[in-house]
């Protein structure tokens, strides 16, 4: 595996750090940085309602001014240029500009509108007073950016993926290792998600996701709706000394029906199976390889026509 690629400068890193802790401890939502590097977006937060997630996203451009000594009494003023603004402004999800400045220990944010910006000779200004402080004292208004039909919700959902449709359309690998807790009636499981250009590999850790009724491709498939799922042979080849010793010579039939899958979903590949176990058992770990299906192939088509010239 070759060196992770650093995606942020130390002074970005300290903001996204920032933003990340205030999302988990005071809001109490999903904050997922973008695993592949976007034009003008840092992360995405997920809105979730006593730990389950909704569906529901927002965009995060992350700034931080470690410049500035003095808290901004008035507000701060973030200046930025056409580029970047035409890009926010026709973003499929909401766009939050957030700037952190850690010599006043504040992070301050403001959604991105048309009717926000200050178009100025070199580009443009948005104002973000300071009352929005990023925390539990704007939570309410924050989340009133999230609210969308379930049909724009779907679409943002697919928006936030495109990067990594269009990373495997170039014929690159896109992978995610799931969990499943199979002693609890609600399974559970984290998502980490692996990019390999062939020269090197980065991964992106998302939250936990809560699941019933499923089974562990049908979690993949639920989460990434626009992907064939399958089993990633190249990592299981490299690491079948992991593999528990009674998951070998499987048969697929049987298995289907464990797993409540019909059998057509898994015959035209090696069924899927854990490649390790933690916890005594409790915890069964899998690593799938995620390819393009109709569903993608058409978005992509789609995407390509909206911002094609």
């Amino acid at each position: 595996m070759g060196r992770k690629k650093e995606r942020y400068a130390p002074t970005e890193r300290i903001g996204v750090n920032a933003v990340d802790g205030i999302v988990l401890k005071e809001l109490g939502w999903i904050f997922r940085e973008q695993p592949i590097v976007d034009f003008g977006i840092d992360a995405h937060i997920e809105l979730s309602v006593h730990g389950d997630p909704t569906g529901k996203l927002i965009a995060l451009q992350i700034k931080t001014d470690a410049t500035r000594s003095r808290c901004p009494k008035g507000g701060y003023v973030y200046h930025g240029d056409t580029t970047h603004l035409d890009y926010w402004l026709g973003h499929a999800l909401p766009v939050i500009l957030i700037v952190h400045l850690p010599k006043c220990g504040e992070t301050l944010w403001a959604q991105v509108t048309a009717d926000a910006v200050k178009h100025t000779r070199n580009g443009w200004s948005i104002r973000i007073p300071r009352r929005n402080s990023l925390g539990r004292a704007t939570k309410a208004a924050l989340k009133k950016v999230f609210e969308g039909t379930p049909g724009q919700q779907r679409l943002r959902k697919l928006t936030i993926d495109l990067p990594l449709m269009r990373h495997i359309k170039a014929g690159n690998k896109v992978s995610v290792e799931l969990q499943d807790w199979v002693t609890r009636s609600v399974g559970r499981t984290s998502i980490k998600v692996f990019i390999d250009d062939r020269s090197d590999e980065q991964h992106s850790n998302h939250a936990l996701t809560y699941f019933s009724g499923h089974s562990i491709s049908g979690v993949a498939q639920a989460l990434f709706p626009w992907a064939k799922v399958s089993l990633d042979e190249d990592f299981y080849d490299m690491n079948d000394e992991l593999t528990p010793p009674w998951y070998e010579s499987p048969d697929p039939d049987a298995d289907a029906e464990q797993e409540g899958e019909s059998v057509a979903s898994v015959e035209h590949g090696p069924r899927i199976y854990p490649y390790a176990e933690l916890g005594g058992g409790e915890v069964r770990v899998y690593r799938l390889q995620l390819d393009l299906n109709g569903l993608g192939d058409a978005f992509l088509t789609l995407s390509d026509h909206l911002e094609s010239e």
